[in-house]
């Protein structure tokens, strides 16, 4: 395994449960190294997978805050539906070393710090393990590459690399003593803002504004942020709030996908298979349930009950759930006003709660896209359309 962030560790973890084998490899020296640019909100439809591994009650004990998301769709607000799944946030400085406790913990598993990979094994038209740059070798029956957006391995093994443009940008920071404040969403077209309550008595407040905003937020980029939060509908009140940390961001941020299974004895899993679009905020769901669909396809294999091939064209159709939603978030990131079909469906969630539901849990990643994009859902909603007042 090689990386030991999100993905990487919650597949080690799930590997080891099942009695097998792992040695992570981190470049990173100190096992309380975190992804400071990177973020940490987690969406509800990766709940059940962090109740069933265990990994929710952990994150809740360290801190981490759960619940709904309220949106600002410019008809107003959308507050979550009853019985929804739950979106947790704990920062990246709290969640990467816990994970990776929870992971050394496990029997059968080893964190290897400070190997930073820089070439792969192969033998018998297969990938046998990977070289670090200090000229060790570490060998076995399957390599992972879960080192990131810019992940080495992927680069390594000549995976074949989808890129499409992201036309906004991000900038956000930490604020203490913000009075009221909640987990929200304003999309209002071409800019996102998000508001998220997070460990600590913290909140993050996040800007995805349109590039066409950059010049401004490269001049001062705390009293950019603070300006674009204030001019929101019913924004957050500053007044009484403290930054406690610097302005951080990225200016650009392609949407990448890879070939997820490169190559016989190879496969990548979290960013390194594919890395979205940062604004929905689904890269760490995706990185945690990505690792368990892995470790459940390819357990069978490392005991030798099944054939590689079939399991990695199966771990292929479960990536599927996460292409199709990637490619609605690529669409987005273009950040062109919503289209003759969203302003559709945004006035039938304002007059069928059946509708708005469904396109909560659609928000959430909690359901395929296919439950929304079918005949008998778009003639709800046109029922909902019509019986709606003008």
């Amino acid at each position: 395994m090689v990386g030991a962030s999100v993905a990487g560790c919650t597949a080690a973890l799930l590997y080891g449960r099942a009695g097998l084998t792992v040695t992570v490899l981190e470049k990173a020296r100190d096992a309380s190294a975190f992804k400071g640019l990177c973020g940490h909100f987690v969406l509800g439809g990766t709940e059940a997978m962090l109740r069933r591994t265990g990994l929710w009650d952990l994150m809740v004990g360290a801190g981490a805050v759960a619940g709904g998301i309220e949106r600002w769709t410019g008809t107003g607000w959308a507050t979550p539906p009853p019985d929804a799944p739950e979106a947790i946030s704990l920062r990246r400085e709290r969640l990467d070393p816990l994970l990776r406790a929870v992971a050394a913990d496990t029997p059968g598993v080893e964190i290897v710090y400070g190997a930073a990979v820089d070439g792969l094994l192969t033998g018998g038209g297969r990938v046998t393990g990977v070289r670090t740059r200090d000229g060790r070798e570490f060998r076995g029956r399957l390599v992972v590459g879960a080192d990131g957006y810019r992940s080495t391995v992927a680069g390594l093994a000549g995976a074949a690399v989808d890129t499409a443009p992201n036309n906004r940008f991000g900038m956000w920071a930490y604020y203490k003593g913000l009075p009221g404040a909640s987990t929200r969403i304003w999309m209002l077209e071409p800019d996102v803002a998000i508001t998220i309550r997070t460990d600590d008595d913290l909140t993050m407040l996040v800007a995805f504004p349109h590039k066409d905003r950059l010049p401004q937020f490269r001049a001062d980029r705390a009293t950019a942020l603070e300006s674009f939060v204030a001019a929101l509908p019913d924004a957050p009140d500053l007044s009484g709030g403290e930054r406690v940390s610097p302005v951080i961001g990225m200016t650009d941020y392609p949407c990448v996908r890879r070939d997820p299974t490169p190559a016989p004895g190879l496969v990548l899993v979290g960013d390194a298979a594919l890395a979205g679009d940062p604004q929905p905020a689904v890269g760490c769901g995706w990185a945690f349930r990505a690792a368990e669909w892995l470790a459940a396809e390819t357990v069978p294999v490392l005991r030798g009950d099944r054939r590689e091939s079939r399991a990695l064209a199966a771990y292929r159709r479960r990536l599927r759930f996460i292409v199709a939603h990637d490619r609605l978030a690529r669409k987005a990131a273009l950040a062109g006003p919503p289209d003759a079909v969203q302003r559709f469906l945004f006035r039938a969630a304002g007059g069928d709660p059946a509708v708005a539901r469904r396109l909560y849990l659609l928000s959430m990643r909690a359901v395929p896209v296919g439950d929304v994009v079918n005949p008998w859902f778009l003639g709800r909603a046109a029922l909902a359309v019509r019986r709606a007042p003008a």
